[in-house]
C-alpha cells in the first residue's frame, strides 16, 4: 500500500483552502462535513427506501453488473424523495462554492450530475479502479468536468471497504495502468466527506467485516453544457419540480446553459427559459 496520505481539512476550514488543496491533490477528506442532526434526520428518512432495494438486482449491462456487485444495496432518484437531500445537501455551500471555483471556468453554469446512496455488506469485493470523468471520455482531458463526493453516511473504515483513493492521479494520463498499490483508503467518520476530482482514480474497497454496513452516498456536479450520469429529469413529476426552491430547478437543469455572447444557449423550452415558463404556470 502506498504510504501517500490524503489530505484533511475541517469543513470550517476557507473554502479558497479547500479548493486550491483539491486541485492540487485530486482528492481531500472533509471532517464534519454534515451536520450531526442533517446526517441523522437523513438516515432515517432513507432506512425504508434503502432496506427495499435488492443488492443482487440488475443494472443496464453485465459490465455494470460485474461493477456494482451483488452484496450493494443502491439508491438513487434522491432529488425526488428527499427534502433533505434536495435542500440542504445538494445545495450545501461548501459544494456551491466548490462549483463555482472548479466547474465555472468551463461552463456559464453546472449542475448536479448524480446522487446515489449505497450500502455496502461483508464480503463485498473491491471495485475495479475507476475515474468518474470517463463518462465522457470523448473529451479531452486537461480541464475539470466534474467535483465528485462520497459523503460518509456511516463510518468507513479500511475493514468495512473505505474507498480507495489515488491521490495525485488526476495528473496522470489517462493510458497509465492503475494499481491498488497506489491506492489509499478514505477512513473517516460519519458526516465526513471525500472530495475528488472526476480524474482522480478510486474504488470502493472491499468490505471483510462480518456484520458491518458500510452506507455512503455520492453526490457529484458536472458542466452545464454536459449530459449527466443520473437522469434527473426523471427524478420527481414536473407538478412537484414547480415547488421546488429556485435554487434547486437549477442544478436539475431546468434553467438554461446560456453561454452568450461568447456561445449559444442549451435546454430551452419553445425558445424560452423553462423555468421561467414554470414560475408562471405554462408548463
Amino acid at each position: 500500500m502506498s504510504q501517500t496520505s490524503i489530505p484533511r481539512l475541517k469543513a470550517c476550514s476557507d473554502g479558497e483552502l479547500i479548493s486550491k488543496t483539491l486541485l492540487e491533490h485530486g482528492v481531500l477528506i472533509v471532517e464534519g462535513f454534515l451536520e450531526a442532526s442533517i446526517l441523522e434526520a437523513f438516515n432515517r428518512e432513507m432506512d425504508g427506501p434503502l432496506a427495499q432495494e435488492r443488492p443482487d438486482r440488475k443494472f443496464l449491462s453485465p459490465i455494470y453488473d460485474h461493477f456494482f456487485g451483488s452484496k450493494t444495496r443502491h439508491l438513487t432518484g434522491l432529488t425526488g424523495r428527499s427534502e433533505i437531500f434536495r435542500e440542504q445537501i445538494m445545495q450545501h455551500p461548501l459544494y456551491l462554492e466548490l462549483c463555482e471555483q472548479i466547474l465555472l471556468p468551463n461552463c456559464a453554469s453546472y449542475q448536479l450530475n448524480y446522487g446515489h446512496i449505497f450500502e455496502i455488506a461483508p464480503g463485498a469485493k473491491a471495485q475495479a479502479l475507476h475515474r468518474d470523468g470517463d463518462c465522457w471520455s470523448y473529451l479531452p482531458s486537461d480541464f475539470n468536468v466534474e467535483v465528485a463526493s462520497i459523503l460518509a453516511l456511516t463510518e468507513f473504515t479500511e475493514a468495512n471497504g473505505a474507498t480507495l483513493v489515488i491521490p495525485g492521479s488526476h495528473r496522470w494520463p489517462r493510458n497509465k495502468t492503475l494499481n491498488y498499490a497506489d491506492a489509499v483508503p478514505a477512513e473517516m467518520s460519519a458526516g465526513s466527506a471525500l472530495l475528488y476530482l472526476g480524474a482522480t482514480a478510486h474504488a470502493a474497497g472491499s468490505n471483510i467485516t462480518t456484520a458491518d454496513l458500510r452506507r455512503g452516498m455520492h453526490v457529484s456536479y458536472c458542466l452545464g453544457w454536459l449530459r449527466t450520469e443520473e437522469n434527473n429529469y426523471l427524478a420527481a413529476p414536473i407538478n412537484e419540480v414547480r415547488n421546488y426552491s429556485k435554487t434547486a430547478q437549477k442544478l436539475l437543469g431546468y434553467a438554461p446553459h446560456d453561454a452568450a455572447p461568447n456561445g449559444g444557449c442549451l435546454g430551452v423550452f419553445s425558445m424560452l427559459d423553462p423555468m421561467e415558463l414554470m414560475a408562471d404556470g405554462k408548463l
